[in-house]
């Protein structure tokens, strides 16, 4: 009755074709060991960022991931994990994630370490003294972290004297 559909008649080698299916694809052992190795250098090159930057090393642990996509490009997630609050870190992460990917180049140049996707995760035991998010008002003030001008002085007693100087003559006066 259902030879009609094809169903009730036996296929050759199908039993072959869905145990092939069921098993994963073996990864050659050369690409496990470059992943490896690709995981190790991301755990070292942040040490030595943070060591050339004066930063204790245990403020900041590195958790770098095989970053699973479409394209198999060799591509990582690396977790930047912030193990100690301090208020300054936070200011620089930008400059320091650039010296870390920075210095993943520097150690592995053959590599392309542009397509590595680097966060910020924060441990609940990192200290941050927060409790509670400021109201909306807090964010159309003034930044707090703001760059000094290069000749910005403190003011002066002297700045207010007249003494009809030109400053570009010089004197015996002064």
């Amino acid at each position: 009755m259902f030879e009609f559909f094809k169903l009730g008649r036996d296929k050759p080698g199908l039993e072959e074709n869905l145990g092939a299916k069921a098993s994963p694809p073996s990864v050659p052992d050369t690409s496990q060991q470059h992943a490896t190795t690709r995981l190790e250098l991301a755990r070292v090159v942040l040490r030595d960022t943070l060591r050339l930057n004066g930063i204790p090393s245990d403020w900041i642990s590195c958790e770098p991931l095989p970053w699973i996509h479409r394209s198999n490009d060799g591509s990582l997630l690396i977790q930047l994990v912030v193990n100690r609050w301090h208020e300054s870190l936070m200011s620089y992460a930008p400059l320091l994630q650039q010296h870390f990917q920075q210095g993943l180049q520097r150690f592995d140049p053959a590599s392309d370490h542009s397509r590595h996707v680097v966060v910020w995760r924060f441990s609940p035991f990192c200290g941050y003294p927060g409790t509670e998010m400021p109201e909306a008002d807090f964010w159309l003030s003034k930044p707090a972290f703001t760059a000094k001008r290069k000749f910005d002085l403190p003011p002066s007693d002297l700045d207010h004297l007249v003494d009809d100087f030109v400053p570009t003559i010089p004197s015996e006066l002064r």
